[in-house]
């Protein structure tokens, strides 16, 4: 009878692993055949730039535990940033039953909850391991840390003005409630080659303009369902993309953003009269949209998930800080570049609705934008120089 490595990562048993479909090799003779050793769950469900965020901790967990086989609990919506991670062996999707049962079912030798929420907390506590991170529910239903760090986290959430006062990253603090040490790594999110190959298509259709120093400037105009103040309002945006287009010939504005942003972008193309302005669309997948946001030079956005996807991929950004804290964001060395209002004493109020006659993304200086952009764009030019050279 065949041999079956129960042990190896690859081992499914519903179905023939990858290698058997695709080189026809059973267990007896398999070059692919990989042991693991300790079997790790990952919880942290939502939302989406949240979850590509916390991806960050991934290579110290796999520095730590070499050969572990981890799983990663995510609602569907953010299933995609994770597929193709390569740190990840399975994604499990949180509205699955069958996540649930086989939870029941499972043994862990190490949890990481890193979601203060009922819903992901419940999980960690029906998960079966003596070693959990982060955060559980008590037999009372009360959200409760496992550690220091994590109540430092749980403080911040019950307090606005501890969470006001707070000057540390989010990064630092995960990496604390994790026990990892620094440096923080970028969040990882790979682009299959297809997407990259249909985005580089798509944005050359586009913006056709020929200009051999094209600088390609997405701004992206949303903010994301749960802070709907993160961004600039249209004004604001159409007064920063005259700003931009009247301050350098080759700076080109790629419009970015979601389905609730269908008629902002609109309206804002309508009020824009330039050849080197487009709008890439409001109705990509994930992937899709990542892939565009790989193919600009530089992006615009407020602190939401296209500031994590253009970080994960390398790509400069302009973040637009008011009602979120600008000091849970992690620059990784000037990959990111803050612009903040100095006016306003209110700042990371992390409120909807503001009553202020000038709120804090009207006092955002575009100006200050501008200048981060410019900087950037001579940054790329002389990389590129020295590249040639």
């Amino acid at each position: 009878m065949p041999e079956i490595k129960h042990d190896c990562r690859y081992y499914r048993g519903s179905k023939p692993c990858r290698w058997n479909k695709e080189h026809n090799v059973e267990c007896s003779d398999c070059r692919f055949y990989s042991q693991y050793n300790e079997k790790i769950l990952i919880i942290k469900l939502d939302a989406m730039g949240d979850v590509l965020r916390t991806t960050c901790i991934l290579p110290k967990i796999r520095e730590r535990y070499p050969s572990a086989y981890i799983v990663w609990v995510v609602k569907s919506e953010s299933r995609e940033l994770l597929v193709s991670n390569p740190f990840i062996d399975e994604v499990w999707n949180y509205e699955d039953m069958e996540t649930l049962s086989r939870l029941h079912v499972h043994a862990w030798d190490y949890v990481y909850n890193l979601d203060n929420a009922h819903a992901s907390c419940a999980l960690a506590s029906v998960a079966k391991s003596g070693e959990k991170t982060g955060f559980v529910l008590s037999e009372r239903g009360t959200i409760m840390p496992t550690n220091e760090p994590a109540m430092k986290w749980l403080r911040m959430a019950s307090f606005d003005r501890i969470k006001k006062e707070n000057l540390q990253s989010y990064q630092a603090i995960l990496h604390e409630i994790c026990g990892f040490p620094p440096p923080f790594e970028k969040p990882c999110l790979v682009i299959p080659e297809a997407f990259s190959k249909k985005a580089a298509t798509f944005v050359k259709e586009k913006l056709p303009v020929a200009n051999a120093q094209k600088y390609i400037i997405g701004v992206n105009t949303g903010s994301g369902a749960r802070w709907s103040l993160k961004m600039l309002e249209e004004n604001k945006i159409i007064g920063l993309i005259d700003v931009l287009l009247s301050h350098n010939p080759d700076f080109h504005i790629l419009l970015l953003g979601g389905p609730n942003e269908r008629e902002k972008n609109a309206n804002i193309m309508s009020a824009v009269n330039s050849e080197r302005i487009a709008n890439a669309g409001c109705d990509h997948s994930l992937l899709g949209f990542s892939a565009i946001i790989s193919k600009c030079d530089t992006i615009v956005c407020g602190d939401t998930l296209a500031l994590h996807i253009a970080t994960a991929l390398g790509i400069p950004s302009v973040v637009c800080f008011g009602p979120t804290s600008s000091s849970e964001i992690y620059d990784y060395d000037g990959l990111i570049n803050k612009v903040c209002s100095q006016t306003l004493s209110c700042l990371s109020c992390y409120n909807n609705i503001c009553h202020e006659t000038l709120t804090c993304m009207d006092s955002i200086s575009l100006d200050e934008i501008r200048e981060k952009i410019g900087i950037l764009f001579l940054r790329a030019r002389n990389r590129d120089f020295e590249i040639a050279v």
